[in-house]
């Protein structure tokens, strides 16, 4: 008879994750038997209940960017760093190297193990109010940010007013009007529909995002070794199903935009400068308070 497995996430039917999480469960679906919430949020639960959701059992399988993790790995704050990476693949050596098993001894202590990182995008920011193309420009604008103090930090001190909101929440903001600007990658700032309100896009690429795609360790460990093996080779394919999807979806959705009317801008070097100047004094903090981490890039 065949184990039941369930699996849940936090995005619409259109999202990479979701198909990549649909791609996983074809993959597994020979030897069990899914049962897949698509988006908890539309139950009005919080994304980020999906940490706690997980290490309960109450969902074996689920995915999240790695910001909400901090509170269990605060180490796990390397990849919110401003400008960290130049590119995706600089991140996918760091990503799938010493820092996997990293993480992975970390996760341990809460009942979790990590399958791999999954590309969350390159994020940029998107205003209602008027294009940002310097930090002069996001003064007096209230963005949205995830609830990570050092998200909180970074956007202040670049000129924002944060305003901290998980996704569930974040979604209601913006269909009330309640918040000037975000931040994204393209694929949440498209399937969120906050091109709906938010017309002004500046490509900042400020941050290279990576949710973590993870299972309750109780129930893997209670696997027989087939099932395992079946699990972790699947979660290998479903990654790279996952990234290639990411790398195209960028151009595929700017097309969208142009078609929609939104005003995007690519910044400049000089700009982009500017940018890392207020944000630099972050990689210092961090490294600070985690030197062993340096090892990782």
């Amino acid at each position: 008879m065949k184990k039941i497995i369930k699996l849940a996430g936090y995005q619409g039917k259109q999202s990479i994750h979701t198909q990549a999480m649909s791609n996983f469960i074809k993959g597994i679906n020979k030897s069990f038997n899914t049962d897949f919430v698509m988006d908890i949020t539309l139950n009005n639960e919080m994304a980020s209940s999906l940490i706690e959701k997980t290490i309960n059992e109450e969902v074996h399988v689920s995915y999240l960017w790695s910001s909400y993790y901090e509170k269990i790995i605060p180490e796990i704050k390397l990849l919110d760093l401003p400008y960290l990476f130049n590119e995706r693949e600089d991140a996918y050596r760091t990503l799938d190297s010493k820092f996997f098993n990293y993480i992975n001894k970390k996760m341990d202590k809460s009942n979790l193990k990590i399958l791999g990182f999954w590309d969350n995008g390159v994020r940029h920011v998107s205003s209602k109010i008027k294009q940002i193309k310097t930090p002069e420009d996001c003064q007096n604008q209230i963005i949205r940010t995830t609830p990570s103090k050092m998200h909180i930090d970074i956007f202040k001190s670049i000129g924002f007013i944060p305003s901290p909101l998980d996704v569930r929440d974040f979604k209601i903001a913006v269909e009330r009007g309640e918040i000037d600007a975000q931040e994204n990658p393209l694929t949440n700032y498209w399937n969120f529909e906050i091109y709906k309100t938010q017309k002004f896009v500046s490509l900042t690429s400020h941050m290279i995002g990576f949710c973590l795609f993870i299972i309750n360790k109780n129930f893997f460990n209670n696997l027989n070794d087939e099932e395992k093996v079946l699990i972790e080779e699947t979660a290998k394919k479903s990654i790279i199903f996952q990234r290639e999807l990411a790398s195209k979806e960028d151009g595929i959705l700017l097309n969208k935009m142009n078609k929609e009317g939104i005003k995007v801008t690519t910044l400049s070097l000089n700009e982009i400068k500017k940018f890392k100047n207020k944000t630099k004094k972050y990689h210092n903090d961090f490294f600070n308070e985690f030197p062993l981490m340096k090892e990782f890039i």
